[in-house]
């Protein structure tokens, strides 16, 4: 078998969808399954900057038409199967990210090539339409409660947390005591378009916070230089105002060992989306900042957990008040250690009642192959 994904990672749109598709690669690899990413040259640039990177891309030229992504997409659909049909192995696609939206979808169908979706929200249903993917991939724990057999009849359905992709790297680790941990962790994201990481340091150090901060920011994010000079002369401003940075801090651009980061964090301040299942799978409590619609479902289901806080800042703009509101939660919440520790049991148990699902990327690789096999022999 093979697989091609079709997705992006950039300013606009973050790196959440791609990085699930990373996770899937990564499996793919470890299976030993040739994968190639269909995407455009700064979406390549980022894979190729990954230390594990071992794959193949087809470049989108800038400015292509919808109707020339398809072309490229059959023409590596007719070039594998081309070169794989003795050894029988079948090819499949995986998209993932808003653009792929019905129209887009609707003319992969007619060009009678297999896919898988990741969604998160199932706008189809609110726009009243069907599920034109082989595949639904949604590993939220609120995924089951989208409507989903309202409106994808025909579409195998992989959904919870049994589905979630994850990279390798967050994948059965042992939990580290709170009392190992001493520092916080802020990060929103890849990309973080709104400078969420300088705004929350400087409210914290508005409150002349002592605490150990290591700020982590995404490959697409930038303001890198505006970030490190404010560190680097320990001086910071927001909102018209300026502070002495009141706290050590560290600052990663692009991480390469994530999970390491968040495994060894008292406490975690960070945008919702995949990296509240990262979290969950180190132990780590956290305060998830919901930024946008798509986001609120998984991260309202998180904090009924118990394990984590969600913060609603959907609406906009986000105010020098929420900043203050927000660094004053995470000053009080860190010296809480009886409700650190409590909250990372939560976590622990969450994770303890997942081990018979087995791990999210297998099993959604495993119905990639499943179905790709399907549908090569329907041909």
């Amino acid at each position: 078998m093979q697989l091609i994904f079709r997705v992006e990672g950039n300013q606009q749109a973050g790196l959440g969808h791609l990085m699930r598709c990373f996770a899937l690669a990564q499996a793919a690899q470890e299976a030993q399954i040739e994968f190639t990413f269909v995407c455009t040259e700064s979406t390549q640039r980022f894979l190729q900057s990954r230390h594990q990177w071992q794959g193949n891309t087809a470049l989108i030229p800038n400015g292509a038409s919808i109707d020339d992504e398809i072309n490229i997409i059959q023409g590596l659909f007719a070039a594998k199967q081309g070169k794989d049909t003795i050894n029988n192995k079948p090819v499949f696609l995986v998209l993932d990210g808003y653009q792929f939206d019905y129209d887009y979808q609707k003319k992969l169908k007619s060009a009678d090539l297999p896919f898988a979706y990741f969604d998160d929200i199932n706008t189809f249903l609110a726009n009243g339409q069907q599920h034109l993917a082989n595949i639904i991939i949604n590993g939220a724990p609120s995924a089951t409660e989208l409507g989903y057999e309202q409106n994808a009849s025909t579409s195998l359905l992989l959904l919870g947390d049994a589905y979630q992709a994850l990279r390798l790297e967050f994948l059965d680790l042992a939990p580290i005591p709170i009392s190992e941990r001493h520092s916080m962790l802020v990060s929103f994201g890849g990309a973080d378009a709104q400078n969420h990481s300088l705004h929350l340091l400087a409210a914290l150090s508005a409150l002349r916070v002592e605490i150990p901060v290591r700020v982590v920011t995404g490959a697409a994010y930038a303001n890198t230089g505006e970030l490190d000079a404010c560190i680097r002369q320990g001086r910071i401003e927001s909102h018209d105002q300026a502070f002495d940075i009141s706290m050590p801090v560290q600052h990663v651009h692009d991480a390469q060992d994530m999970a390491d980061m968040m495994l060894h964090s008292k406490l975690a301040v960070c945008a919702a989306g995949g990296s509240q299942f990262e979290l969950l799978h180190c132990y780590t409590p956290s305060f998830l900042l919901v930024v946008a619609d798509n986001q609120y479902p998984a991260t309202q289901k998180a904090s009924q957990q118990g394990w984590c806080e969600a913060v609603d800042w959907r609406k906009e703009p986000v105010t020098w008040d929420d900043y203050l509101a927000l660094a004053t939660q995470l000053s009080l919440a860190f010296d809480q250690d009886k409700a650190l520790e409590k909250s990372q049991q939560m976590a622990i148990e969450q994770m303890q009642g997942r081990q018979a699902q087995g791990f999210g990327i297998h099993n959604i690789l495993d119905a990639c192959i499943a179905q790709a096999k399907f549908v090569a022999n329907e041909q």
